[in-house]
């Protein structure tokens, strides 16, 4: 009897035991997702809209750029804090009559449209190199964003504002504001690479607020680009039958109102000098 009550004795204390050591890995967890959430609470509209001008005029449209070496997720240049020396050096040796066909899958010397959205996620949320990325195709880039329950999912928008993310077929960009003419200002890397754009306002495709804008601010900024690569206009096509992906402010505060500042006021805040 008295081996019994031992044997009884001592499994309860290595069940208490186990319990305690799972209730400190339970503590250990949930404090990290609540640190987690924390950081992630310090990512603004205006640190997303900055991050993503970093590489404007300085980084070349690469196929697979960003991807990792079987296209399956994000690769080392998408989940690296700030941007690789390499792109503007590549960037640096090309001219006017760049073609990205003869630069496929060259995944060091620039970035993909998806590629280049998720490196500006990773740089927006993340504070070191190496953890798990946010590329994925362009035109469901939205939809998983907001599957993720950070924001909302909009298909067909009649409205765009700064900090939306707009998948459309084979392609995403970033919202930065809309012109009082009704046409977007974007920032994006379509070929020949990363740069501000802006749509038409109506199918004519006539010369729009937002093209105006983008060109005056790529030649202030970025001039030997602008020279190169003047053509800053997209179709109205960028507008329609689109999904556009609008965050939370649980996620993605906006303290300072961006969101409901049109395309002009933002690049003033984006640029100063302007």
């Amino acid at each position: 009897m008295r081996i019994r009550k031992s044997h009884a004795i001592r499994d309860r204390i290595e069940l208490i035991l186990i319990l305690l050591l799972l209730a400190m890995v339970m503590g250990y967890l949930a404090k990290a997702v609540y640190n987690h959430r924390q950081e992630w609470k310090t990512a603004t509209i205006e640190d997303l809209l900055e991050t993503a001008m970093q590489p404007v005029g300085s980084t070349m449209y690469i196929w697979g750029g960003g991807w990792d070496g079987e296209d399956r997720a994000a690769g080392a240049t998408a989940t690296q804090i700030g941007m690789s020396p390499q792109w503007k050096r590549f960037a640096k040796m090309q001219n006017e009559a760049y073609d990205f066909e003869e630069h496929r899958f060259e995944r060091d010397n620039g970035l993909d449209c998806s590629g280049f959205v998720g490196w500006v996620l990773y740089n927006t949320f993340e504070k070191e190199s190496g953890l798990a990325g946010y590329v994925t195709l362009s035109t469901d880039m939205a939809e998983s964003l907001a599957s993720k329950g950070w924001g909302t999912l909009i298909k067909n928008p009649k409205k765009f504002l700064p900090g939306d993310i707009v998948s459309m077929k084979g392609h995403v960009w970033i919202c930065l504001g809309t012109c009082e003419d009704g046409s977007v200002l974007l920032v994006h890397s379509s070929p020949p690479g990363v740069s501000v754009c802006g749509t038409a306002h109506d199918k004519t495709n006539a010369n729009s607020v937002a093209v105006q804008l983008a060109t005056e601010y790529m030649r202030n900024t970025c001039p030997e680009w602008q020279e190169k690569y003047p053509n800053r206009g997209v179709s109205i096509s960028y507008l329609e039958e689109v999904s556009l992906f609008r965050w939370n402010e649980s996620v993605m505060l906006d303290a300072k109102k961006i969101q409901e500042q049109s395309a002009e006021e933002i690049m003033g805040i984006l640029s100063p000098a302007m």
